[in-house]
C-alpha cells in the first residue's frame, strides 16, 4: 500500500512539472501574451521571450496604398511597411535621411537626391529611382485621387539620372519640398503595383519597410510580421497587429487586461487607473500635432462672417478648457502655429470676453439667443476630444448661443470635412506640424481637403510666401499671415498637443514628436 502511494505522489509531481514547462502556455496569438525572458529556477529551460505586439486604434486605416490619405491612423500604420525618402528624428524634429543619403538644391527649380544602394523591397525587387519616380508620380496624377496631391502641385517632373540619382524639377521655386518629402512620400515597388492594379495593392502592399503584410480584416485588424532582410537590421519584435477598437473605454479595457499593448490619446482622466496597474505605464510628450476649433467659411452660415467668428473667440475660454477638461495637458496657442514650429511668432489672441462677444453678435446681426450653431467631434481620436466639444457647447450657452454637439465616428468625420459636408463649426487637430507651409496652405486655401477657411487675398499671400527662397523674407511672409489669420479670426486656436501613451511596462517604447509609432524602435525587456 505505501508503496502504490509512493508511485501516485510520483506520478502527480511530473504532471504538474510538465504543465509547468515553457511552451505548454502562453503560445503567441492575437490576443494573449507569452512569457517573458527567464529562466526558471527549478530547471534550466529558458522561457520564450515575447516578440510580438498589439497596438490598439480607434479606427482602420482608409487604404494600405501608400501617397493616398492624409491621416494619421493610415500613416502611422503604413510607415511600418514602407520606408520614406526622409524623416524626422524621433525626439528633435530634424530632416534624417533613410532610402535618400543626401539632398540637394541645385538651383531655384531643382532639387537632386542621392539613393541608398543594396536596399530589397518585400518581394525581392531593388529600390532604385525607378520607385521613387514612380511613388511621386502616383501623387501627381489625378486619376489616383491622392490627397497629396495640392502639396505637389508646383512639382513639373520627376527625372532619373542613374539607378541611385533622382532630379525633381519644380515650374516655380519650392523651396519647402525637402519637407514635403518628409512628410509626404513613402516608397512603392512599381513592379508590383503595375502587375497586381492599384485595387489589390491598396489591400496587400510591398514597401521596403521593416514590417511586412500578412493579412486586413477591415475593420477589425492589420496583421504584419518582421522582415528578416530588412535593411537596418532584423527587428526584434517579430509579429506585429494593429486592432481596431473604436471605443476608448474598450480599449483601456483591452490594454488592463493585457489584449492590447500599446495605444495613444488617453484620456486626462484615465491616466491614474493607467498608472496603478502594475503591469503598465503613462509615456507623455508634447507631439508637433496642434488642435483647434474650426469656424467653417465654406458652410452658407453665420460663420461667413468675420464679426461672428470673432465673437466665437472671445466666448471660448481656452484656459478654462485645458485646466478643467486635460487637467494641463498641452500647450495654449493664440495663433494658427504651435511654439515648435519654425515659423512661429507671438501672436495676440483673444481674451475670454463674454459680454464682446454678445456686442459683436449684434453687430453682425444676430441676437446671441436666436442663434444655434452645429459642432461636429469626433469621439477618442484626440484627448478628450468630444469632452472639449461639450465643454465648449456649455461655454457658448452663457452668452446665449445653443449649440448641438454632433459625435462622428473618426472616418466619417474626416469624410465629412473633404466633401464640404460640415456645418458651422468642427474639432481637428493637424500634425506634425513643423514648418509654416505645412499648416498655413493646407488649413487657410480652397483647394486643400481638410481647409475650413477661405479668403482670397490671404491665400495669394500664401502662395506668393510659398515660393520665397530667401530664408527671412519667407519668415517674415509667414508671419504676417499668422497676425492676419488671427485678426479674421480664421478658426479658435486651441493647443498644442499633449500625447498620452497606454504602455505595457516592460515594452521599450520612446514616444515620438512627430506621433509615428515605428514599432522597429521598439523591443521588448
Amino acid at each position: 500500500m505505501k508503496k502504490n502511494i509512493s508511485i501516485l505522489i510520483v506520478l502527480s509531481l511530473l504532471l504538474i512539472l510538465t504543465a509547468c514547462t515553457s511552451g505548454t502556455a502562453g503560445n503567441s496569438n492575437s490576443s494573449n501574451k507569452t512569457n517573458t525572458n527567464n529562466t526558471s529556477e527549478k530547471d534550466n529551460s529558458p522561457v520564450t521571450k515575447k516578440d510580438n505586439l498589439i497596438i490598439a486604434f480607434e479606427s482602420d486605416a482608409a487604404t494600405l496604398i501608400a501617397n493616398t490619405d492624409v491621416n494619421y491612423v493610415t500613416d502611422t500604420q503604413i510607415r511600418n511597411i514602407y520606408d520614406p525618402l526622409i524623416d524626422r528624428h524621433g525626439q528633435t524634429g530634424d530632416f534624417v535621411p533613410v532610402l535618400a543619403e543626401e539632398w540637394k538644391n541645385v538651383d531655384e527649380y531643382t532639387w537632386r537626391l542621392k539613393l541608398k544602394e543594396g536596399i530589397k523591397f518585400h518581394n525581392g525587387a531593388d529600390f532604385d529611382a525607378n520607385a521613387v519616380k514612380f511613388s511621386i508620380d502616383y501623387i501627381l496624377d489625378e486619376a489616383n485621387q491622392s490627397f497629396y496631391r495640392s502639396r505637389w502641385v508646383n512639382v513639373k517632373e520627376i527625372k532619373i539620372i542613374s539607378p541611385t540619382e533622382v532630379e525633381i524639377i519644380t515650374s516655380k521655386p519650392f523651396p519647402s519640398l525637402i519637407q514635403r518629402i518628409a512628410e509626404d512620400v513613402l516608397i512603392m515597388e512599381p513592379g508590383y503595383v503595375n502587375e497586381v492594379g492599384i485595387d489589390a495593392a491598396a489591400k496587400k502592399p510591398v514597401g521596403t519597410g521593416a514590417y511586412k503584410f500578412v493579412e486586413w480584416s477591415r475593420d477589425n485588424y492589420l496583421k504584419l510580421e518582421a522582415f528578416d532582410d530588412y535593411w537596418k537590421g532584423q527587428p526584434q519584435i517579430k509579429t506585429l497587429e494593429f486592432r481596431y477598437i473604436p471605443e476608448f473605454s474598450s480599449r483601456l479595457s483591452a490594454f488592463l487586461s493585457g489584449e492590447v499593448d500599446l495605444f495613444k490619446n488617453i484620456p486626462v482622466d484615465s491616466v491614474e487607473k493607467i498608472k496603478n496597474n502594475d503591469k503598465s505605464k503613462i509615456e507623455e510628450t508634447s507631439s508637433a500635432r496642434i488642435n483647434y476649433l474650426a469656424l467653417n467659411t465654406f458652410y452658407d452660415g453665420p460663420m461667413k462672417d468675420e464679426k461672428v467668428r470673432q465673437a466665437i473667440n472671445h466666448a471660448i475660454n481656452v484656459d478654462e478648457l485645458l485646466n478643467s477638461v486635460l487637467n494641463g495637458h498641452g500647450t495654449k496657442m493664440t495663433g494658427p502655429l504651435a511654439k515648435i514650429n519654425t515659423g512661429y511668432i507671438e501672436t495676440e489672441g483673444y481674451d475670454y470676453d463674454g459680454e464682446k462677444a454678445k456686442t459683436l453678435l449684434k453687430e453682425a446681426g444676430y441676437e446671441p439667443e436666436s442663434l444655434t450653431l452645429t459642432l461636429d467631434t469626433p469621439n477618442g481620436r484626440y484627448p478628450m476630444d468630444s469632452q472639449i466639444a461639450q465643454a465648449i457647447a456649455a461655454q457658448l450657452q452663457r452668452i446665449g448661443v445653443k449649440v448641438n454637439v454632433q459625435v462622428n465616428e473618426w472616418g466619417n468625420h474626416l469624410e465629412k470635412i473633404r466633401n464640404r459636408e460640415m456645418k458651422d463649426m468642427f474639432i481637428l487637430g493637424w500634425g506634425p506640424a513643423f514648418d509654416p507651409q505645412s499648416t498655413i496652405e493646407n488649413l487657410f486655401t480652397e483647394v486643400a481637403p481638410y481647409s475650413s477657411f477661405y479668403d482670397k487675398d490671404i491665400e495669394v499671400k500664401i502662395y506668393e510666401t510659398n515660393d520665397l527662397f530667401n530664408e527671412d523674407e519667407r519668415f517674415a511672409g509667414y508671419a504676417e499671415l499668422q497676425k492676419r489669420l488671427v485678426e479674421k479670426a480664421a478658426w479658435v486656436p486651441l493647443w498644442q498637443q499633449a500625447d498620452l501613451y497606454a504602455v505595457r511596462k516592460d515594452l521599450n517604447f520612446k514616444p515620438r514628436v512627430d506621433e509615428k509609432m515605428q514599432v522597429f524602435e521598439m523591443s521588448w525587456n
